[in-house]
């Protein structure tokens, strides 16, 4: 006589879920979501190991195309001599899209925006940065440049000066932090005035007139609304002979400047062509001006007396360095 009911067989879902209960084990819709949460875990604990090889993959790749292409020489933000760490990465393909960027200046583009120190991780503008500062502010008896600026923002001549950095320079602000009296200050619309780091509108900057010898920027005076206010601001901070050194994004090409996008009576956003931002394309700092071939004119009506350094502009080199001065006095 058989002992199963007269019913029928056993279901197989039941036997399984007597044998999940036999185990510990809970089955079911609460056993999925335990198991998506032990995979969410699993997840969670092996992301940062998949970033870093690939990042270690990235790094690799890098060291080997300096070794390829001889990408070597000496950085003149810290002195020591190494690799260059070219990334074609740095430009995101929905910013070469927007800019309508050629791949031969998605090339330059890079170069500028990469070909970092192996060592301090100073990119290619922020050593051009340098280089031309240490060029006009030599340091000892004979004046010479000195070899870096890390070395420089030790002389007594450097740290004489009155140095504004505004807005960080990644590479370059680590060694001009250790100048005893520079003024670093980062753009945050939401900073409020107790914060470490104080925030300057270059339209509206707070600082009373003929404060610096020396203001550094980079790719920064593009994602200004008001050009014209942002250079009347620094020619007013700036004391007689002082210098505004700066880098912004200048392609061939362009014959005059224009404006990409203004701000409207009401405070609004009103774009002029398409919308850029850096660094991600539709990502990031809105660019308000796109510089052309006549921002040297432009430098000259605003006051200043105008160098312009590795120049020119060319589709296999963006990286030009602009050295200004507001003219001594009579």
């Amino acid at each position: 006589m058989s002992c199963l009911p007269e019913s029928g067989p056993v279901e197989t879902e039941g036997k399984e879920r007597i044998f999940s209960l036999a185990a510990g084990r809970r089955s079911g819709p609460a056993s999925r979501w335990e198991d998506r949460i032990r995979s969410s875990r699993v997840k969670r604990l092996l992301l940062p190991v998949w970033n870093g090889g690939h990042r270690l993959a990235w790094r690799a790749g890098d060291y080997l195309g300096a070794v390829r292409h001889g990408r070597f020489g000496r950085c003149d933000v810290c002195g020591r001599a190494g690799p260059w760490l070219y990334r074609r990465r740095a430009i995101p393909p929905r910013l070469e899209q927007l800019w309508g960027l050629s791949p031969r200046l998605v090339e330059a583009l890079a170069a500028k925006e990469s070909s970092d120190c192996a060592w301090c991780g100073a990119k290619l503008r922020a050593r051009r940065l340098a280089r031309v500062v240490l060029d006009t502010y030599p340091v000892g008896s004979p004046r010479t440049p000195a070899p870096s600026v890390a070395a420089w923002v030790g002389t007594p001549e450097a740290r004489a000066l009155r140095v504004a950095e505004v807005n960080r320079i990644d590479g370059l602000h680590g060694p001009l932090a250790r100048l005893p009296d520079l003024a670093f200050s980062d753009f945050d619309p939401s900073a409020a005035p107790e914060d470490a780091v104080p925030s300057e509108d270059l339209t509206r900057l707070s600082y009373p007139d003929e404060t610096f010898d020396l203001v550094v920027t980079s790719e920064t005076l593009e994602h200004v609304p008001r050009l014209d206010a942002a250079l009347a601001e620094i020619w007013r901070v700036l004391a007689p002979g002082g210098r505004h050194i700066f880098t912004v994004p200048l392609l061939p090409g362009v014959p005059k400047t224009y404006a990409r996008a203004v701000v409207g009576p009401d405070g609004t956003v009103e774009p002029r062509t398409v919308e850029v931002r850096h660094p991600g394309g539709d990502v990031g700092y809105l660019v308000f001006t796109e510089f052309g071939a006549d921002l040297p004119e432009l430098l000259e009506r605003a006051g200043f007396e105008v160098q312009m350094a590795f120049g020119p502009v060319s589709g296999d080199d963006l990286g030009q360095v602009f050295n200004t001065r507001k003219p001594a006095k009579a």
